[in-house]
């Protein structure tokens, strides 16, 4: 019998919904049997469920102490507990609980206040298991009252037990650089908008 990798005999062609592959019916003493592309699609496509899992959002300013000094970035207050798929301590440690593939959106708003003079360079990274995951990033304020937003989403596939911290740090290095001002500030809006927060996160549970 011809291999199916054999396309003199099995041509490649693009599937379509009214096509059939061979399968497993596992659930009929594993009889061989058929299946619709059109059902196999229906099926992928409702196992692939997005649920948002936790979100927070943090009121406070959030500034480190000195140069060349980390701070852990908070999001809140803590909530979900250890029989939720995700929880948030008080200092911002999210902890994954249930194995699986996750969305994870960080924002946070970068803004330097207090007196000008000098460059103001605020690093940033996140932390998986406490070792850093990607590159360092990095904004720079030359001048006070300049609000700087960052936000990005990425793709966690997460192990239970798996923590993710995010840290910001104000550099002393590079010429100019090293004013001791700069980091995650809050915006209280006049209008019926919600203010603006320091940093906040989203987290959603594919599947």
């Amino acid at each position: 019998m011809s291999k199916i990798s054999n396309q003199t005999y099995y041509p490649a062609v693009t599937p379509a919904d009214g096509d059939f592959v061979i399968g497993t019916d596992v659930s009929d003493s594993s009889a061989t049997k058929t299946f619709l592309f059109s059902d196999i699609k229906t099926y992928v496509a409702s196992e692939l469920t997005v649920t948002n899992v936790l979100s927070g959002s943090s009121t406070s300013n959030q500034e480190p102490s000195g140069t060349d000094t980390a701070l852990q970035v908070e999001f809140g207050a803590a909530q979900k507990t250890d029989t939720d798929p995700v929880k948030l301590a008080v200092d911002g440690t999210i902890t994954f609980n249930t194995a699986g593939l996750y969305l994870f959106n960080g924002y946070g708003n970068f803004e330097r206040q207090g007196s000008s003079g000098g460059l103001s360079v605020i690093l940033f990274r996140a932390l998986i298991n406490d070792t850093q995951s990607g590159i360092i990033k990095a904004v720079e304020l030359e001048s006070p009252n300049v609000m700087v937003p960052y936000e990005t989403t990425i793709p966690i596939n997460a192990t239970a037990g798996d923590t993710l911290k995010w840290q910001i740090m104000r550099d002393s290095s590079g010429t100019g650089a090293g004013a001791n001002q700069g980091g995650l500030y809050t915006h209280t809006n006049s209008g019926p908008w919600d203010d603006v927060p320091s940093a906040s996160v989203n987290i959603w549970k594919i599947g």
